[in-house]
């Protein structure tokens, strides 16, 4: 979005000046235009003030901001509160920078006229598809209120979700950064310190105590060498990772990882009965419901299922076909889904199924700390045991040497 400066007049002549934000030029003069004005001259500005500094937001906008938007509107629709008005309200309460901003700008183009997933369509950064699409559904069905609170409870349960990954996660990540520092304090400081010890005496030393001499001496004097190669390697895997061969062979990977790869499918079939649950009985059509389910799924082995699926049903076929063939998707999915078919109430069926996974994801993530944690701590075990026998075993050689 660019800021722009603008001048107009108003049907009886009279002279207006301001700044406008928007993606371009064309944006500003209609939204000019739909306030009744006559362009004089439009420039986008570059100007650096306090106030567009305090609108930097680095961190984008938290879930559980919108979390409290999508509740709060909610209410204020469901209460007869004009858009504009609950739109107004919401812009005052709202602490992130960023976040005023798309208010403001969602609010201005709603007071021209455009519709609220019309007006949210700009803010692409923001709103994701399936919100789009879901109050695009609310407003045609005069259903906004509800649609607007499912929205809530969605964000709820992702905001949930990754919540818990994180404390999972927590834990193991403290353990790893131990484990490096202490390497580092290691390699670094006691390992030279012990060489130079080791070096007046001119004993033999054992393979192990001089492979760890050996990589201390090129680690302290090629230090940035090591440090230009990892940043090296790093930047090439996520580059590699960002290409779509790279996110699948990443994708494939993961899946069989041993205690991750179950956590990563139970979350991604969370997702999608989830997902689908909420479109179908928002009133979108199957076609659309599996279109964006599939963008939201981060792992392509299981959004290809759902594109395969969508291919599958515009033909004629059953979701719970393609469903069943993939080797992805457990046969409780594919047998839940036939009976969604069959007795016509998909969306309560996978709401259902949701329902389940949502607490095998929580069962998962809960276990997955108290797995993790021993896992970390035999491997930091293994690195400073090995560390402490090759520097203290010479100790013990020159001790029983000088004792004879």
């Amino acid at each position: 979005m660019k800021t722009y400066k603008y001048s107009a007049r108003t049907t009886e002549g009279k002279e207006l000046k301001g700044t406008l934000t928007a993606r371009d030029e064309n944006a500003v003069a209609e939204i000019l235009h739909d306030r009744g004005l006559v362009i004089v001259d439009i420039k986008e500005t570059f100007d650096f003030n306090l106030e567009r500094l305090g609108q930097i937001n680095i961190g984008g906008v938290p879930l559980k901001e919108k979390v409290v938007f999508m509740r709060q509107m909610a209410t204020m629709v469901s209460s007869g509160l004009p858009l504009t008005r609950s739109l107004e309200i919401m812009e005052i309460q709202t602490s992130n920078p960023l976040f005023k901003r798309v208010i403001a700008e969602v609010k201005s183009d709603v007071e021209s006229g455009k519709g609220l997933a019309e007006s949210f369509s700009n803010q692409e950064e923001i709103f994701d598809d399936i919100t789009l699409n879901l109050i695009e559904a609310g407003e045609e069905s005069g259903r906004l209120d509800e649609i607007l609170l499912k929205l809530a409870v969605e964000l709820e349960e992702k905001q949930s979700l990754q919540g818990k990954l994180k404390g999972a996660l927590i834990y193991p990540a403290i353990i790893l950064v131990v484990i490096v520092a202490v390497i580092a304090l290691l390699m670094f400081v006691l390992v030279p310190e012990m060489s130079e010890i080791y070096g007046e005496f001119g004993a033999e030393l054992p393979w192990t105590t001089q492979f760890l001499i050996s990589a201390s001496q090129f680690v302290t004097a090629y230090w940035w060498l090591v440090l230009t190669i990892l940043i090296i390697v790093g930047i090439s895997v996520k580059v590699y990772l960002d290409t779509e061969n790279g996110k699948r062979t990443w994708d494939k990977i993961i899946v069989k990882i041993p205690i991750v790869g179950p956590v990563v499918t139970k979350m991604q079939l969370a997702q999608f009965t989830r997902i689908m649950a909420l479109l179908l009985s928002s009133g979108l059509s199957i076609m659309k419901a599996l279109e964006l389910t599939a963008q939201s799924l981060s792992n392509s082995l299981f959004s290809d299922v759902v594109l395969e699926a969508k291919n599958d049903v515009e033909k004629g076929g059953a979701l719970a076909v393609p469903i069943a063939r993939s080797e992805h998707y457990p046969l409780l999915v594919s047998s839940m889904i036939a009976v969604g078919e069959e007795t016509g109430n998909l969306d309560v069926v996978l709401d259902k199924i949701a329902q389940y996974y949502n607490d095998e994801v929580d069962q998962a993530t809960a276990n997955l700390s108290s797995v993790l944690e021993p896992v970390f701590l035999v491997i930091m075990g293994v690195t400073v045991g090995f560390i402490s026998v090759a520097i203290y075993m010479p100790m013990f050689q020159l001790t029983e040497v000088i004792g004879g």
